[in-house]
């Protein structure tokens, strides 16, 4: 009687393993809830970097859940959208996306959408998206939150504290201004006379910057250095408005810019 109870909850065990197995159709399945939390920048083609950006358009995608699902975003010139199914677990697969039809240069713009059409799986890991085609990772997008994202768009200085020089006499022809690439995850802009970049990391308003490489240009007085300097201390951040950006020691705020 043991050894018949015995088989017959083997055969129950792999029924339900049977079941298990069949793939879901549409909506969010296997933490595909991740897709829809971030807006996913392109970094990486086909195991190379993507640097091709057109008209301040930064190449992306965005995923929304319904029925059916929807894909949105840019190839870096012209606008995609499409459709795309969910089956099982982290199984995706892109109807052909259609596209806006402005000329753009070189052939990247059909490589990213023809290695979007080859993708069969994903997985999200530390906020990186790999779009793969088995094993081959042919796209790496990172992801950036609804919150971070209003940090787009390029951002004049027009306060910063600490000097005794006042902030016009500091900057008497070109204010700085900055701008976030979410793509190489980088704080690029100009210092008042030379173009600079510099690595960020974001949590939650917790930021923090790395040293600044910069062009070479000679900058008379000391706005370039001041403006450099007061960056690298900074290490929080607080958005007003969404057009006023403010940059904070701690509690205390020590830069602000406005949106453009």
């Amino acid at each position: 009687m043991k050894k018949k109870f015995t088989i017959v909850s083997f055969i129950i065990l792999i029924l339900m393993g049977c079941h298990s197995s069949k793939p879901t159709m549409g909506g969010a399945t296997g933490g595909s809830e991740m897709l829809y939390k971030y807006k996913w920048y392109l970094t990486a083609l086909q195991g190379q970097p993507f640097t091709f950006i057109g008209n301040d358009n930064y190449a992306h995608l965005l995923f929304t859940a319904g029925q059916p699902n929807k894909v949105t975003g840019s190839t870096g010139c012209n606008k995609l959208n499409g459709l795309y199914n969910l089956t099982g677990i982290n199984f995706i697969k892109f109807s052909p996306l259609a596209t806006t039809r402005m000329a753009c240069p070189g052939n990247t713009e059909a490589q990213f959408t023809d290695a979007l059409s080859q993708v069969n799986n994903w997985s999200i890991a530390n906020e990186q998206l790999l779009l793969s085609n088995g094993k081959i990772v042919v796209a790496k997008l990172n992801g950036v939150s609804m919150e971070t994202e209003k940090l787009s768009g390029t951002w004049d200085l027009n306060y910063i504290s600490g000097l005794k020089i006042a902030f016009d006499g500091l900057y008497p022809d070109k204010k700085p201004f900055i701008s976030f690439n979410f793509s190489t995850k980088e704080l690029g802009g100009n210092t008042t006379c030379n173009g600079f970049s510099s690595k960020y990391t974001i949590a939650g308003n917790n930021i923090h910057f790395a040293d600044a490489l910069k062009t070479m240009i000679f900058c008379e007085g000391g706005g370039e250095e001041a403006f450099l300097n007061m960056l690298k201390k900074v290490n929080k951040y607080k958005l007003a408005d969404d057009n006023m950006l403010t940059f904070l020691i701690d509690d205390v705020a020590v830069m602000r810019f406005t949106k453009r």
